[in-house]
């Protein structure tokens, strides 16, 4: 599993702070459950987010990879830290 797999998916997906989403409001659980409960659909394009990738014991990308895509949006784990506030998804 990815380091970034404990970060919240708002973090991951780089959303705005202000921005609504069921995701926030229930952040211990995968946000792709959360949308699968509102359009069943939704799973076909949850299986190809980073999110959904970064959390699976057996991910199609390796840590380094997913460490790229993350770097790509900005995101670098070392500043999470020690911050168990964006770590509690």
């Amino acid at each position: 599993m990815s380091p970034f797999s404990k970060l919240p998916c708002w973090v991951i997906m780089n959303c705005a702070e202000d921005k609504q989403c069921p995701a926030k409001q229930y952040p211990k659980e995968d946000c792709w459950e959360i949308f699968s409960e509102i359009d069943n659909s939704s799973f076909n394009i949850c299986q190809d987010c980073i999110v959904f990738i970064s959390r699976q014991e057996e991910a199609v990308l390796s840590s380094k990879e997913i460490e790229r895509v993350m770097l790509k949006k900005g995101i670098v784990i070392s500043a999470f830290a020690g911050r168990s506030d964006n770590l509690d998804n």
